[in-house]
Parts: C-alpha cells; sequence; structure tokens
C-alpha cells in the first residue's frame, strides 16, 4: 500500500510504519502511525465534508483531557489532505493491553470488579456537564429518534420484536422530559478501554461523543465482552444503588440504537444487515420484546 492519499500531510515523512486498523462502516478510515522517533499516533481521516466533525471531535476530546486529565486520544493535529479531498486528525496513541482479553481471561468476579471500575471511570467522564446553551435534550433526541424510524421504515428491514421495538420507543417518548445533558463517550464498552501497565484504564474512540442524556452511554452495554463486565459497570457506576428510571432510559436507548444499526449496516449488503439484525434480535429477546425493563443478562 502506498498511502498516497496522505503523503501531503507535512509530518509524512518522518512516518516508519503506516499500518490500517479497524475499517468500519463509518465512512473513516483509520490508521496507527509510528514516526522514526518512536512515537506512535493514530490518524482518522474522512471526506473533506466531515472536515467540521473532525474539528469538534478534536476539540471535545481536548477539552475532556484537559478537565479530567484522562489516559486517552489527545488531538495533536486537525487539517487536509490529499489535495483537500480529505479531512483529517491526528492523535496521541493510548499505549495498553487490550481489555477484551484481560476481561475474558479473568474469573468471573474479577470480570465483575473490572466492570465496575469501567462505571466508575463511566461516572467521572459524565461529571463534566454540557454549555447552557445547547437544545434541551427531549428535542435533540426526538429529532434524532424521528429521523431512526424514518430510515428504518424506509429500508423494510424487519426482524423478530421489530414492530414492538418501534411501538416501545414511540410510546415512551415521554422519558426523554427534563433529562440533564453530560459529555458522552457514544460508545462506551469494552472494547474502547485499554490497561496500562500499572493497571489503571485508558479510555479510547470519542468519534461518537455528544452532550446529552448520560444513560444514554449504556446504550452499547453489552457490546463489550462478558455479561459480569456489563453488569459491574451498571453496580459500579451507582455504587450499587440503582435510582427508579434507569432501566427503561437504558431500554429506551438501546432500542434506538439496534435501529439505528441496521440503517447503517443497510448500505453494506447482506452480510452486514444480517449481523445487525442478529444483534438486534438478540437484544429484543433480552427485553422480552421491550416489554420488560431489566433485560434478563441483568
Amino acid at each position: 500500500m502506498t498511502f498516497e492519499e496522505l503523503s501531503d500531510i507535512a509530518d509524512f515523512p518522518n512516518w516508519l510504519e503506516i499500518t490500517p486498523i479497524e475499517y468500519g462502516r463509518s465512512g473513516e478510515n483509520k490508521y496507527h502511525i509510528i514516526r522514526n522517533n518512536g512515537v506512535q499516533l493514530i490518524l482518522r481521516t474522512s471526506d473533506i465534508s466531515n472536515y467540521k466533525r473532525h474539528r469538534d471531535s478534536a476539540l471535545f476530546a481536548k477539552y475532556i483531557h484537559e478537565e479530567l486529565e484522562l489516559n486517552m486520544n489527545v488531538p495533536v493535529e486537525v487539517a487536509a489532505c490529499n489535495s483537500d479531498r480529505l479531512a483529517y486528525t491526528m492523535y496521541t496513541w493510548v499505549e495498553g493491553t487490550d481489555a477484551d482479553r484481560r476481561i475474558l481471561n479473568a474469573h468471573t468476579p474479577e470480570q465483575a470488579k473490572l466492570g465496575e471500575k469501567a462505571g466508575e471511570l463511566l461516572r467521572k467522564i459524565h461529571s463534566v456537564t454540557a454549555p447552557e446553551d445547547i437544545l434541551p435534550w427531549e428535542e435533540f433526541f426526538n429529532e434524532k429518534l424521528d429521523g431512526i424510524l424514518k430510515r428504518f421504515r424506509e429500508i423494510r428491514i424487519t426482524f423478530r420484536g421489530s414492530e414492538e421495538t418501534m411501538r416501545f420507543l414511540e410510546e415512551n417518548r415521554k422519558l426523554l422530559s427534563g433529562r440533564p445533558q453530560t459529555a458522552i463517550h457514544g460508545d462506551f464498552r469494552s472494547g474502547n478501554l485499554v490497561f496500562d501497565s500499572e493497571g489503571e484504564y485508558g479510555v479510547i474512540d470519542f468519534d461518537r461523543w455528544c452532550w446529552g442524556d448520560p444513560y444514554m452511554d449504556f446504550q452499547c452495554i453489552r457490546r463489550s465482552c462478558s455479561v459480569p463486565f456489563s453488569r459491574g459497570q451498571i453496580n459500579g457506576y451507582f455504587g450499587g444503588s440503582i435510582p427508579n428510571g434507569f432501566f427503561a432510559l437504558m431500554g429506551f436507548y438501546t432500542a434506538a440504537e439496534i435501529l439505528r444499526e441496521i440503517c447503517e449496516a443497510y448500505p453494506y449488503g447482506r452480510r452486514a444487515i444480517d449481523e445487525a439484525v442478529s444483534y438486534a434480535e438478540k437484544t429484543a429477546r433480552e427485553y422480552n420484546n421491550f416489554e420488560g425493563l431489566v433485560p434478563t443478562w441483568y
């Protein structure tokens, strides 16, 4: 691979290694960079139309890092490359051991403890409150949900429990009223955590960040690698005392997310759709087609 589209980045001549990582369905490419001085970086690129998103994500990451001093990807540069056809952001690399591997190699009680520790980290992220001048959450998310439901109906993909899932969402929009807004990671799960040399968490991939209801950060909780870890994350976040209304909101955001994922998979063909549908059906079963507020795995 020649990586010619990256060659007009000023730092390009200093790169010893360029390794593509995690090609996904986001329209974004990611690369692990090793410079000639040994420094490692992560590079994200996408179409130039996404430049504002790159800039805003970098500003958010910088702000969170300054507020909380987390071990996380810190932005180094936001600019354009490939003759202004691509936007890119360069971040510091978070060194550490893959969290999934360590969690899965641990006994069940230890998996739960690691989940509790992750929950405490998530609560720390949510301690950063949103600016006062943003849209009320109910208004913002209802508009987002309208778009998800409209697109889901347009593509005409169904799964076991899809009608019940849509009905649950339509009938429970009232849950959004009056919700607080904080910093949100957007994809908080074990796959986006690493362990440093001292056994502490580093957190990566803030690219789905937003300001919003902190409970929305539980929408991907079962994307983590183990049930004891997921259960521990909830317990650690709340210190063992789960407030009324939490599970209803977690279910609400989870229901919206499985529909969004199917919509996102649709342009990528049958295999991507089947994977998204399989996960949606599994999730709907765990929530008894969203008639039960507490998922069976908890």
